[in-house]
């Protein structure tokens, strides 16, 4: 496990930069020798409330995240019992999609005469 493994692991969110700063910290702290508890930590951070709450909104910068070696002494549950990380984009996808009105018989028959002449 290397720091690019950690790079694409990092959800994209506007606090995602400084990528050769970061990997300077990386290198310094010796985290190759921690890559498996870090990666293990940052998938289940993934999945707790405090980082998808406001479409992520909560998420450090990575920079922080390294800095402050978040992973150490961490209690990271097995993930046997831990719930799946969620989208929230594709959540409010199915929300509108359930939510909205059907399309009138009229429209979806000019529509398929419309296709039809194509």
């Amino acid at each position: 496990m290397t720091f690019d493994d950690f790079w694409k692991m990092w959800p994209n969110t506007p606090r995602k930069g400084a990528k050769a700063k970061c990997k300077q910290v990386w290198i310094k702290s010796y985290c190759d020798t921690q890559a498996d508890q870090i990666l293990k930590h940052l998938a289940w951070m993934k999945t707790t409330e405090q980082w998808l709450k406001s479409n992520g909104a909560f998420i450090p910068a990575p920079l922080v995240y390294l800095n402050q070696q978040r992973w150490d002494g961490a209690e990271v549950p097995e993930f046997a019992n831990a719930q799946p990380q969620i989208d929230p984009a594709i959540v409010k996808l199915e929300k509108d999609r359930q939510n909205a009105v059907p399309m009138p018989d009229h429209i979806r028959e000019k529509l398929a005469a419309i296709r039809g002449r194509q």
